[in-house]
């Protein structure tokens, strides 16, 4: 059995993988960083020289260019080529120190900006303190200010001891107004309860006076005598409720009244001839009680003037006037007569 000779095996391409996008931009910045004409160049010399030092095994035509020139011509292009590669990598030497620069003066930037940044926060809180010291230095002038309005200590202890001064007088001025406000309501009492037994006193004595005959009260001569009329108009004032202004202090009560008051009664002539003068003037045929309401009348209405609760003001020798007119019309007092007592001597 025979066996057939195998073919032989043809080799197949291999599949060329295409490039990433990272490798095609890498080719083209190196391409375009880097400049191959002077590679190119040395390249192309070495291949000149050596086909001029080595018979090739194609035959070429021949050339002019010897073997010296063609050496010469590489090393001269292989210099320059060197050169070229020194001075790449002395740019690259000086990009490296560049970049450490860079890094150093990024180091020190960024030292800088934390420095300044700590700064800026110490720098804020001063100005906070600053401001805070500014508006309490704006308070305390505004409360110094104030202050310096204020009167002093002394001035101001001064004014404080003669307040309590002003004060410690009016308590004693108010005291003293209180105790004379009420001895004088006691006076008044007293005064009141003194008239109303004075006025009961005067019924008392008005009775004797009206059962006397009209006839025997008017003198020889039409005139009513002075000291009768005066009585009728106290007894008149004293029914009126009004009160002499004289005060109980001055004057004892027993001094100004009479506490054992009798009826007097005039003579038959003198009460004649002031009744007949009467009769002439006022065209009335009453008797003296008549003439003291008409007195009475006339003193009221001249009385209208004064406030409620004001007492008339009389002069304190009105009472002593009276008794001195008396005497002077020539009437006895009660002293000189047979009801009073005998004046001691």
């Amino acid at each position: 059995m025979s066996s057939k000779p195998s073919a032989p095996s043809t080799p197949q391409p291999s599949a060329i993988t295409p490039l990433t996008v990272e490798e095609e931009d890498a080719i083209i910045h190196s391409r375009i960083t880097n400049d191959e004409r002077a590679l190119r160049r040395v390249i192309k010399k070495f291949h000149g020289y050596t086909s001029v030092a080595h018979e090739p095994i194609v035959p070429i035509p021949s050339s002019s260019i010897s073997i010296e020139d063609a050496r010469d011509a590489f090393l001269v292009e292989l210099a320059s080529f060197s050169l070229q590669l020194k001075k790449a990598v002395m740019v690259c030497e000086a990009e490296a120190r560049q970049v450490e620069e860079y890094h150093r003066e990024r180091q020190r930037i960024e030292d800088e900006r934390v420095a300044l940044r700590g700064q800026i926060e110490q720098l804020k809180t001063s100005l906070e303190h600053a401001q805070l010291e500014r508006r309490r230095k704006i308070e305390y002038d505004l409360v110094a200010e104030k202050i310096n309005t204020l009167p002093s200590r002394q001035e101001l202890q001064r004014t404080i001891d003669s307040l309590e001064s002003d004060m410690t007088a009016i308590r004693v001025d108010h005291d003293a107004q209180n105790r004379l406000i009420h001895a004088q309501k006691s006076a008044l009492v007293s005064i009141i309860s003194e008239l109303g037994s004075l006025r009961l006193m005067g019924k008392d004595t008005e009775t004797p006076r009206d059962t006397t005959p009209a006839l025997d009260t008017v003198g020889s001569d039409g005139e009513v005598p002075l000291s009768i009329v005066t009585a009728a108009d106290a007894d008149t004032e004293k029914e009126e409720g009004e009160e002499d202004r004289q005060s109980s202090d001055d004057v004892p009560l027993s001094a100004t009244l009479n506490p054992g008051p009798r009826a007097f009664y005039a003579s038959r002539d003198s009460v004649a001839t002031g009744s007949r003068s009467l009769r002439s003037r006022t065209g009335l045929s009453s008797a003296p009680q008549s003439a003291a309401v008409s007195r009475a009348a006339s003193k009221s209405i001249e009385d209208d003037d004064i406030e409620m609760g004001e007492l008339t003001e009389e002069p304190k020798d009105s009472r002593t006037k009276v008794k001195v007119r008396e005497l002077e019309e020539g009437e006895a007092s009660d002293e000189s007569s047979e009801l009073s007592d005998p004046p001691d001597d």
